[in-house]
């Protein structure tokens, strides 16, 4: 049974650590999609000034895409769009 439950609890320490962030979770490398932020996320930088943390962001090709309190501006050193606050 103690064997179960390390295993257990192991595995469940990996799921966490091996996805990726939802909108909002901090990431690690501005522009990446694959294995930072969920699928349909970019990480960027909170603010459209370039300034803030590295945040997952939804992405959007047109303001229509970003929630009303939102605006879609590129992301740096990339061809994509993220929802940032306004």
């Amino acid at each position: 049974m103690r064997k179960a439950l390390v295993v257990f609890f192991v595995s469940s320490f990996v799921l966490v650590v091996a996805c990726g962030g939802g909108q909002g979770d901090s990431c690690d490398e501005e522009g990446k999609v694959a294995g930072e932020c969920d699928e349909g996320l970019v990480c960027g930088k909170a603010k459209s000034d370039g300034t803030g943390d590295l945040i997952c962001l939804k992405q959007c090709h047109t303001q229509a895409d970003c929630g009303g309190g939102e605006e879609c501006n590129g992301v740096a050193n990339t061809s994509l769009k993220g929802c940032r606050p306004r």
